[in-house]
């Protein structure tokens, strides 16, 4: 068949329960997979989002039995029996309390999936309902080689629980929360990185939960990022201080680390004002030659460019002396510091070059290294 007629709700007209799920189904979004494309009727099934996302999330009984709780919520579940036959809503306006089959013995650990699953005659089997249910793991010989059943093709996963060998509570440390979300076409879906869309829709706008950043889908598949609120505080990092050798790595000890940066859309801003102490370890070796590098807080786009200016600060009796911050020529990561030969103390000495522990002089406790830039991030 290719065109559905009659067409929905028109006056007098006689239509299959297929063409109202169909109807539900054009209002929900994409769902964002290479593999979704040849079913281009398909939606991004899942969970319906609400603050703190407490929709049908399974936890563990008050006093931890073999049960879970599964709480109040709505889901959206594709029917996958067969491709474009629309999509299930399915509602649920209470607690339902599922029980965990009881655990194996010595050396049997297992890994249940509680999902929500459609049964609809029309395409496959004899039973037309949705339910809330476990479906059991088979057995292994430690938990972390447990793995999930095999799921009903109409099914929504929402949590896996870990049923150790000879248990007899479910508690909540062994329930791990794996909803997907869902929202109207054109909403904001929230998810993580780790699961992020690789075909998102143009214009499909994503919040990574766990990175705190949105993107959006391009034409091209592709995805960008939205600029964050300029109102972003700045953040505090210690930059992971070491050499180009990976010999004779210097570390803080007691110095007085004052950086932060900001990260708007693909800009990064930052300032690193370090105070050296008596317990700081400059690295110090025979001969200079260990040149310093300093930990970007993200990763930059570009290697070997220039994105800072720097200030070595000697003290108050001896001029200071000025250089420029790069990333570092082959590591996005880190960035290298030259210094002005030609400003250390109003001459020209042997020790110009690249910051290290004898340049652009002997490093002792009081002195101070100051750095202002910004640069473009990898994403």
């Amino acid at each position: 068949m290719a065109l559905i007629n009659p067409p929905a709700w028109m006056q007098a007209g006689s239509y299959p329960a297929r063409t109202d799920r169909l109807v539900v189904a054009s209002m929900l979004s994409y769902p964002g997979f290479l593999v979704d494309e040849a079913t281009p009727l398909r939606i991004r099934q899942g969970v319906r989002p609400s603050y703190t996302n407490q929709q049908l999330k399974v936890r563990a009984a008050p006093t931890p039995n073999m049960t879970v709780i599964v709480s109040a919520g709505m889901a959206y579940i594709d029917n996958h029996d067969s491709g474009g036959s629309g999509t299930y809503v399915c509602i649920n306006d209470a607690d339902v309390t599922l029980t965990i089959a009881p655990a194996g013995g010595a050396g049997q650990f297992r890994k249940d999936c509680v999902i929500a699953s459609v049964y609809d005659a029309e395409t496959a089997g004899s039973a037309s309902e949705w339910r809330l249910e476990v479906i059991q793991g088979t057995y292994a010989a430690s938990a972390g080689a447990a793995v999930r059943p095999s799921l009903p093709p109409n099914a929504q996963i929402l949590a896996d629980v870990a049923v150790g060998a000879s248990v007899t509570s479910i508690a909540a440390g062994n329930i791990g929360d794996v909803r997907q979300y869902t929202v109207a076409a054109g909403g904001i879906v929230p998810l993580t990185s780790t699961v992020d869309m690789n075909r998102p829709a143009p214009g499909q706008v994503r919040y990574l939960t766990d990175t705190d950043r949105f993107l959006y889908g391009k034409s091209d598949g592709s995805s960008g990022e939205l600029q964050k609120s300029l109102n972003t505080a700045w953040t505090a990092w210690t930059p992971a201080w070491t050499t180009s050798t990976g010999a004779h790595l210097p570390s803080y000890g007691d110095a007085a680390i004052d950086c932060k940066y900001v990260k708007q859309g693909r800009t990064v801003m930052f300032y690193v004002n370090i105070t050296f102490g008596s317990g700081t370890n400059f690295g110090a070796s025979a001969n200079s030659g260990d040149n310093w590098k300093f930990a970007l807080p993200v990763p930059a786009a570009s290697t070997g460019i220039p994105i800072g200016k720097v200030s070595y600060e000697p003290g108050s009796t001896v001029r200071a002396t000025s250089g420029m911050a790069t990333t570092t020529g082959n590591d996005a990561t880190t960035m290298t510091l030259y210094v002005d030969s030609s400003q250390v103390n109003g001459s020209a000495p042997p020790n110009g070059g690249i910051a290290d522990s004898l340049t652009p002089f002997t490093w002792l406790a009081a002195m101070r290294l100051c750095i202002v830039g910004q640069y473009e991030s990898a994403s």
